[in-house]
């Protein structure tokens, strides 16, 4: 059985996937060809919340949508898209999430990390309780 992060980790891979957009769960190499806007589903983690008669963990997920300078709205409606189904109930095959609207957050900044390259990111931090 899958830990309740994997299943949330898989949940949101698949959706930008079925989405047709590339995901990785790394950031890709100057070297490698990207598509843009694609996404990065990077960090988790997971803050155990368990009782006596069930499990309630915290769990903590970053994803990364990068688009060209030019992608500002196609970034931002793809985070908006993703932090939608970050809010309310949400189920895999192993469990069921729930996420409050205000344990939600998102920013759409520009990234001069490159030289000479200007990328917009959005960058949304979820939380989900297991319930």
């Amino acid at each position: 059985m899958r830990s309740p992060e994997k299943s949330l980790f898989d949940y949101f891979f698949g959706l930008s996937n079925s989405w047709g957009y590339h995901t990785y769960d790394y950031l890709p190499m100057e070297q490698q060809p990207v598509v843009y806007p694609f996404v990065v589903i990077g960090e988790t983690q997971t803050v155990p919340q368990n009782t006596k008669y069930s499990r309630n963990d915290h769990i903590f997920l970053t994803l990364d949508v990068w688009g060209a300078k030019e992608q500002r709205k196609a970034v931002g409606e793809l985070a908006d898209r993703f932090l939608s189904y970050a809010i309310g109930g949400l189920e895999t095959t192993e469990y069921t999430f729930y996420g409050n609207s205000e344990q939600q957050s998102k920013r759409i900044l520009q990234d001069a990390s490159v030289k000479n390259t200007v990328f917009q990111r959005g960058h949304i931090e979820i939380e989900m309780e297991v319930i």
